[in-house]
């Protein structure tokens, strides 16, 4: 049996840091466990392989393409079971995503929420859409463009946008008015 690898993400932390943004691209050939030692970040991964999400209270077992949002006050790893698992990872800081008037479909969301459901299945189609998204997200972290850190939270509403469209209604609450949130 091969031996498991621990891999710490630690490597963006600087970056994060200044930013509060941090997109990159999964390419493993290998079974690893992953630890994460800076929780107060979010995370939302698009992943393809098999793998074991320890989140809270639960544990996921996924095989084929996911969609994982990590919330920095619910403590999670993940364990590579497959040992080829490719995807793209964002991690941003709850501070990047409230210099926009967008942060209610964050707040709001049942992705990030204690109980709600981190982890969505994904169809090939949905893969295809979102990996272009991801992509982008990646390409202008790098760019020089004046106003990136607004697009990129465009990017990251969308995400959270077409994941509510794919979860089913039943799963999240809406909230009437001001006075109920």
């Amino acid at each position: 049996m091969k031996e498991k690898v621990i891999r710490v993400i630690s490597e963006f932390n600087n970056e994060l840091k200044l930013q509060g943004f941090k997109a990159f691209q999964i390419e493993s050939d290998s079974n690893e466990t992953r630890t994460y030692s800076r929780k107060e970040f979010y995370k939302i991964c698009l992943t393809t392989g098999k793998s074991k999400i320890h989140y809270s209270d639960k544990t996921f077992e996924q095989e084929g393409t996911i969609l994982f949002f990590g919330n920095p006050h619910i403590p999670y790893s993940w364990e590579t079971i497959s040992t080829t698992y490719v995807g793209y990872t964002i991690l941003f800081s709850a501070d990047f995503f409230k210099n926009s008037e967008r942060s209610e479909s964050l707040q709001q969301s049942s992705f990030f929420k204690i109980g709600g459901t981190p982890v969505l299945k994904i169809t090939s189609e949905q893969r295809d859409f979102l990996n272009t998204i991801f992509q982008k997200m990646i390409a202008e972290q790098e760019s020089d463009y004046l106003y990136k850190d607004e697009l990129i939270r465009n990017y990251i509403s969308l995400i959270i946008h077409e994941s509510l469209k794919m979860e089913p209604s039943e799963n999240y609450e809406q909230n009437k008015n001001a006075s109920s949130r």
